[in-house]
């Protein structure tokens, strides 16, 4: 079993008021090798939301990392579980 990932990285919104977020992601690979991870997102220190938290398919640490961050770039930019 892996030891947790953190992940901390900017985003800027495509669209809507294009505001900057900081994000936090935790990833871990289960004994199973499913990767999973858990992301917080904020705007100015405030909890903005944290996307929809869905196993990833990445079987690698990085490659599992690079498909969180993508997949709250795109749940910031439809805003989904993520409020502007």
């Amino acid at each position: 079993m892996y030891k947790p990932v953190l992940s901390r990285f900017q985003y800027t919104r495509k669209h809507g008021k294009r505001r900057t977020y900081d994000v936090t992601i935790n990833l871990v690979q289960k004994a199973s090798g499913v990767c999973s991870y858990a992301a917080w997102v904020h705007f100015q220190a405030e909890f903005k939301g944290s996307g929809l938290m869905l196993p990833l398919v990445a079987n690698t640490r990085d490659a599992a990392v690079l498909e969180a961050q993508m997949r709250v770039q795109t749940d910031i930019d439809n805003l989904i579980g993520i409020v502007e």
